[in-house]
């Protein structure tokens, strides 16, 4: 009677183990259902937080290609102006040479002068230097010219231009200055008697 007693808690502490067992491995999967509930909730709120952040990063990646694209045209059209204006600087008949010359007449003039217009015996001209280094400058041309005095007019005289100088106006306008040249061509005696 005491072995089957014996066999009998065997069973009775084996059948106990084996509920409690499936009663915990039952619980467990509760437990783990709803762990993966929270779990695919949770990753399913940083599936879309990187979804957003993916949509904000490729966002930024175009527009900063965007960005990219408009410095590169702004930076191309300001290499295309600076070589229009040097290529309009390098035609220019005065800019890049220390005299003006046409069919007609020839004056030394400093560099960086650009020529605008010879009409009526006056050539214009443009330039970004200071009014003083231009003054110094026609003064000492001047000097080397013959100076001829004609009662109230004065004017001076290439020998070996045969051209008349008789006024030079400088003109400042904020940063460019403008310089007129007014001249004559011919004989200084009949220049000076006209």
């Amino acid at each position: 009677f005491i072995y089957n007693f014996n066999f009998i808690e065997k069973k009775w502490i084996l059948l106990y183990n084996n509920y409690y067992r499936m009663l915990g491995g039952f619980e467990k999967m509760i437990n783990n259902k709803s762990d993966n509930k929270k779990k695919l909730k949770q990753e399913k709120k940083n599936y879309k937080k990187v979804q957003k952040e993916l949509k904000k990063i490729t966002s930024d990646k175009e527009e900063i290609i965007e960005i990219r694209k408009k410095r590169y045209i702004f930076e191309i059209s300001i290499i295309i102006i600076i070589i229009l204006f040097l290529l309009l600087l390098l035609f220019n008949k005065t800019f890049f040479r220390e005299n003006y010359k046409s069919d007609v007449v020839d004056i030394n003039i400093p560099l960086l002068m650009f020529f605008v217009k010879d009409e009526n015996n006056e050539i214009i001209f443009k330039t970004l230097r200071k009014s003083e280094f231009l003054n110094n400058y026609f003064d000492a041309y001047l000097s080397n010219l013959s100076r001829y005095d004609c009662g109230d007019s004065i004017f001076y005289y290439d020998d070996s231009k045969k051209i008349a100088i008789h006024d030079i106006d400088i003109k400042k306008n904020i940063a460019i200055k403008t310089v007129k040249i007014k001249y004559s061509m011919g004989n200084p005696d009949l220049l000076c008697s006209n």
